[in-house]
């Protein structure tokens, strides 16, 4: 009997470290685990510019300062007359949403294109705005799973046409988030630069996929650029 309750002792503790063990891969599993953004990944019903305007008619949905969160956007779209970009029927479509803080930001849009971040949106010239939303619009659709896990670069064209409107993008492996106009971030190793010239700004998406009729739309909170607008 003795040397049964042992050998059974022992296959109880090998059974213990045997799940303790599984229970921490388990763990180490999850922590890698891609777990895509919950909300923006079920399609919205609506076109981009619809969609905009929702949010911004949401008091759920203000910044810091109690401003709807596409504010200058929207006064960009309609200072513009960019309003069929933002509704057409081209599902292929992806935009990149310019959050309040890539507008009226430290270093962001205003500051650096009229001088001073607290100057209106009008200081601004209607050409330059519109050459600003342009090259926030990709005419191909880049959805965060679809982008590979990579270790190199991918390069699609906006809507600014020639080699100006070319935007650089990769997708980090850690986290999973879409990289724009900026270097390959690595963990243990040394960052690949961008080959995007040095009057480019790039910057990583805040929130991804959110679907709309007419394409795809990712958040920043900071602006992207081939050169200055």
């Amino acid at each position: 009997m003795k040397v049964y309750i042992n050998k059974a002792s022992k296959l109880l503790i090998a059974a213990v470290v045997a799940f303790a063990t599984f229970s921490c891969d388990l763990e180490l599993q999850k922590e890698w685990e891609y777990v895509p953004e919950p909300f923006g990944n079920k399609p919205t019903g609506m076109s981009a510019l619809e969609w905009l305007e929702m949010i911004n008619s949401d008091p759920t949905y203000q910044d810091a300062n109690g401003l709807p969160e596409f504010n200058y956007l929207l006064e960009a779209i309609a200072r513009t007359g960019l309003e069929d970009l933002y509704l057409g029927q081209d599902t292929t479509t992806t935009y990149l949403l310019l959050r309040n803080s890539a507008w009226n930001g430290n270093n962001q849009l205003i500051q650096n294109m009229a001088g001073n971040r607290d100057y209106p949106l009008d200081s601004i010239s209607n050409e330059r705005l519109e050459h600003v939303l342009r090259y926030h619009i990709i005419d191909e659709y880049l959805s965060q799973p679809a982008i590979p896990k990579n270790d190199f670069f991918l390069y699609y064209q906006t809507l600014v046409p020639g080699d100006s409107g070319s935007i650089e993008i990769n997708k980090r492996l850690f986290d999973q988030s879409i990289r724009i106009n900026t270097s390959i971030a690595r963990i243990g190793s040394p960052s690949t630069p961008s080959n995007m010239p040095s009057t480019s700004r790039g910057t990583v998406v805040n929130l991804h996929n959110f679907i709309f009729t007419n394409g795809i739309g990712h958040q920043l909170n900071s602006y992207v650029r081939y050169q200055p607008f």
